[in-house]
């Protein structure tokens, strides 16, 4: 536990700029896509997701996380997320448009990040030695939400590494006393059925065992990881 914190505040320490360059992109290009969607800041969202995948990668684990165990593991696991996004660039299967029905949901997940650091505040950490919004769970977080908030047509491939990552979290939260991280694992619940109920729909009558099925074993997984994550924490 003391390597996961000196390592996460060696990396506040000398990335702190950085970090804040890469929230204020982000705030940017998410204000812009919401309000005026163009093709152009699609493209540059894709792209912002393939930097801040390989940010994590290459920074945040293989420089500063590297006295920590498996950390080129997870390195492995963030370029994958980076090329899930390339992926995307290349065929354009995300849309980026807004939908009405889960709306709401996206928008709290974006804001989600930000709480990072103020749960560390409340707990009496201070800075350099707390969490932000540029550690691991808090970018998948963010994009949890960007597919959330956009999801007419989804990246699935990147919510898959999502779903992966957020159930790690649970064992982190109590593993590394890092609560903050309960966030990603409680927002994925809900995600988490609701982008495999819609693909099982999307499959139709001739999906195999019928939906209604389909839509009931999704719902007994959602609730043994959320009961793995209740027991864990507790």
């Amino acid at each position: 536990m003391e390597a996961f914190w000196n390592s996460i505040a060696a990396y506040n320490a000398a990335t702190w700029l950085w970090q804040s360059v890469f929230i204020a992109v982000a705030a940017v290009l998410t204000s812009v896509l919401w309000f005026r969607p163009r093709t152009w800041v699609k493209i540059a969202v894709k792209v912002y997701m393939v930097v801040v995948s390989l940010w994590i990668a290459l920074v945040y684990y293989m420089k500063f996380g590297a006295v920590r165990e498996y950390s080129s593991v997870l390195a492995i696991f963030w370029c994958l997320v980076a090329v899930a996004w390339i992926y995307d660039l290349a065929t354009r299967f995300s849309t980026f448009q807004k939908s009405g029905k889960y709306r709401p949901w996206g928008v709290v997940m974006l804001f989600l990040p930000l709480a990072y650091p103020l749960i560390s505040l409340a707990r009496g950490l201070s800075f350099p030695e707390m969490a932000t919004p540029m550690l691991p769970s808090a970018v998948a977080l963010y994009m949890l939400g960007m597919l959330m908030a956009f999801n007419r047509k989804i990246n699935f491939f990147a919510f898959i590494f999502i779903v992966h990552w957020a159930v790690i979290a649970i064992s982190k939260i109590v593993i590394f006393n890092i609560p903050e991280d309960i966030l990603l694992a409680v927002a994925c619940l809900p995600a988490m059925f609701i982008f495999f109920r819609e693909a099982a729909r999307a499959a139709g009558k001739g999906c195999k065992p019928p939906v209604k099925y389909v839509e009931l074993l999704i719902l007994a997984v959602v609730v043994v990881v959320g009961a793995c994550m209740v027991l864990e924490y507790v």
